[in-house]
């Protein structure tokens, strides 16, 4: 029940963050409405540019970059967390991947702040090592592989609002912030090497022999990142100069990821005993932190390049693994922890609607 509620209130969070906005543009286009017929008529020429700007303050982001990825897990022999208390660990490392985000900021009067932004990565390299153990603490390895993970996504999407504080003429702006976020992570596994094989403990099948391994391999794990968060947005801007905007602008947004769910499912198809496409899920309890920098510089009053650095970092708590059998079981053992750490350069262009 816990969980359920905390996705309620993700999906609560971000409908507010996007409703907000539209909310507050509609009720100032009726309230110059109820003005009556002394209000000028607009001009014909002006401008969607114009029309926007009366209303919303901000910027709108397209950018393109490098993502570079980390993730793990590691499961105990049983619920208790214990024969041995690792029995299992799956670890993907140097995940490199190709970015594309989209972006906005605004600030629509004087009293709502609002942020936002999608990316979508596709993985174009990175290892994954198999490992499983027959002792405590990784001791007693008896099966080890290499494998290759690519051709497949990463996805997010983040969304919050908070009350704007500006200073010095507006050139600071202090924003304590409330929003929801969902991540995304497909990791597939080919291609691999097997580098270690020795005799198991009893009940379990023997590893396969060193070399390689059966070229269908083509697993996958997804996994999926749902939470709130709360955080702080300081922005700085240059002095402009006559009638023209900032020459340029920075940017620091520091988050706290809290009440996260965290679920996973994964598909081993060369696993005869276990079912298919549903070879096991994760399901466990999770937080994170986020940090983002930025440079805006204008090239012209309506347009800059974005500078953008991403970081994140996440893990979870104790929780379960259900892993189903082809002969229709289940057993339920303890997923001790799932860490990720992501970060991500890009370079883009801002639309300027101010």
């Amino acid at each position: 029940m816990g969980r359920i509620l905390r996705r309620a209130c993700c999906w609560i969070l971000i409908c507010i963050a996007v409703q907000t906005p539209l909310t507050q543009k509609a009720a100032a286009e009726a309230d110059s409405n109820d003005s009556g017929s002394s209000a000028p008529a607009a001009s014909g020429t002006q401008t969607v540019y114009q029309t926007i700007s009366k209303h919303v303050k901000g910027t709108v982001t397209l950018g393109a970059g490098l993502r570079f990825d980390e993730f793990d897990w590691n499961i105990a022999g049983n619920a208790a967390g214990s024969n041995p208390n690792i029995l299992s660990e799956l670890s993907w490392s140097d995940i490199e991947s190709q970015q594309l985000s989209l972006g906005a900021k605004a600030q629509v009067g004087e009293h709502l702040y609002g942020r936002g932004h999608v990316n979508y990565a596709w993985i174009d390299s990175g290892t994954v090592r198999d490992s499983d153990y027959g002792g405590d603490n990784r001791t007693q390895e008896w099966s080890r592989s290499i494998c290759e993970s690519n051709d497949d996504e990463l996805w997010d999407v983040v969304l919050g609002g908070g009350y704007p504080f500006t200073f010095n003429q507006r050139r600071w702006l202090l924003a304590p912030m409330l929003g929801g976020s969902i991540h995304k992570q497909n990791l597939r596994i080919t291609n691999g090497r097997q580098v270690l094989s020795a005799t198991p403990p009893p009940g379990y099948d023997p590893p396969p022999p060193v070399g390689p391994l059966n070229s269908q391999l083509n697993s996958l794990y997804e996994a999926r990142w749902m939470s709130v968060w709360s955080g702080l947005d300081v922005r700085y801007q240059m002095a402009a100069k006559a009638d023209n905007p900032p020459p340029m602008e920075w940017g620091l947004s520091l988050t706290y990821h809290f009440w996260g769910d965290y679920q996973a499912e994964a598909n081993w198809n060369l696993r005869e005993d276990l079912a298919h496409p549903v070879s096991f899920e994760h399901e466990a309890d999770g937080s994170g932190i986020g940090l983002q920098a930025e440079w805006l510089i204008r090239v012209s009053r309506y347009l800059n390049v974005n500078l953008n650095w991403n970081y994140s970092q996440w893990e979870t708590d104790a929780g379960d693994v259900t892993v189903h059998y082809s002969d229709g079981g289940e057993q339920l053992t303890r997923l001790n922890e799932v860490n990720w750490d992501s970060q991500s350069f890009m370079i883009g262009l801002a639309l300027r609607f101010y």
